[in-house]
Parts: C-alpha cells; structure tokens; sequence
C-alpha cells in the first residue's frame, strides 16, 4: 500500500523498528560506562518487545501475506522469493536487529570493563553482526582484561 507521498507503510514499520535497539546501540558504543549501557546491558525488556514484533511478523508472513506458491527454504531460488514479499522481509530483518543487539548484550556482559575498546567491535556487530562476533571471540582474552 502506498501513501501518497510514494512511502509505504511496509517502509514507514521499516524506520521505526530501527528506532528500537537504537538508544542501545548508541549507549554501547558511544558512552559504555553510562548508567544507560548498564541499564540495557542488564535489561530483557527490550529483547522481549524486539522478539514480539518479530512472532507477528512472522505470523502475517506466514499465514497473512504470504508469497508465490514456489517459495520455499529448500532452495536459493525459493529463498529468494520468500524475500519478495515486504512482511517477509521486515520479518527478516527484525530477526537482525534482534539477535544483533542480543550477541552485543552478550559482549558487553562477558567484557564489562572494556569501555570503548569494545566499541569498534560493537560497531562491526551493528553492521555486520557474526563478523563483529567473531572479531569480539578472537579479542575476548584481551578485552575481558580490561
């Protein structure tokens, strides 16, 4: 559906859920030894809301707008086309932000005194989360120091 100014609202739900993580993320990486990144280090909540939107995502992509016949997750070509449709793909993306902002939890956790050494990982966690990861496993012994 589209608005009449050519946004849709697919696209409008699009910004908003990355509003979401977003005060987390900006806590983490730009002020990691504020109260506020103890506060989301330690709170569930947002994973909760993150994790709700993702099941009626997922659910409405399912059952409600669902897409071609030959989609499926058996093939590429299948894959893909499941990805045609925008529920889907909002869905796809909500699973992101989540689990991405969950494995920074992990790393601001399992490293809690690092402060900003741990931002660059952070950053390359929010942009290209299991490469952040792994760079976060590879530098774990040195971080967990600080």
């Amino acid at each position: 559906m589209v608005r009449h100014d050519g946004v849709t609202k697919s696209e409008i739900f699009y910004y908003a859920i990355n509003l979401l993580p977003a005060p987390m993320w900006a806590a983490w990486i730009g002020a990691p030894k504020s109260a506020a990144a103890r506060y989301f280090a330690s709170a569930l909540w947002p994973w909760a809301i993150l994790s709700v939107i993702y099941v009626v995502l997922i659910f409405l992509a399912m059952f409600v707008f669902t897409g071609p016949q030959e989609a499926d997750i058996f093939s590429l070509h299948g894959l893909m086309l499941i990805f045609t449709n925008p529920v889907t793909m909002l869905a796809g993306w909500q699973h992101y932000l989540c689990f991405d902002a969950f494995v920074a939890r992990w790393m601001v956790n399992d490293a809690p005194d690092a402060g900003y050494k741990l931002s660059p990982v952070l950053l390359l966690t929010l942009f290209f989360g299991p490469c952040g990861m792994l760079l976060y496993l590879a530098l774990r012994p040195v971080l967990r120091r600080a």
